[in-house]
C-alpha cells in the first residue's frame, strides 16, 4: 500500500520538474529576438540626434 503512495507522489515530481524544465525553456528562447526594421531606425535616428546635439551645444557654450 505504501509503495503505491510513494509511487504515484514520485510521478508527480517527475511531471513538475519537467513541466519547470519547459516552462525555463521556453523562457530562455522568448528572451532574445532580433529588433525590427523599425525599432533599429528609431535607434540610429536617436543615436544621430544625440551626437548632433552634443556638438551643437558644445559650440553654442564653447566649452574648450
Amino acid at each position: 500500500m505504501a509503495q503505491a503512495g510513494f509511487g504515484t507522489t514520485e510521478n508527480k515530481i517527475i511531471k513538475q520538474q519537467a513541466a519547470r524544465e519547459d516552462e525555463w525553456q521556453a523562457v530562455q528562447e522568448d528572451e532574445w529576438y532580433d529588433l525590427l526594421p523599425i525599432e533599429k531606425k528609431l535607434i540610429s535616428y536617436t543615436l544621430g540626434l544625440g551626437v548632433f546635439l552634443l556638438v551643437i551645444f558644445l559650440f553654442v557654450f564653447g566649452v574648450k
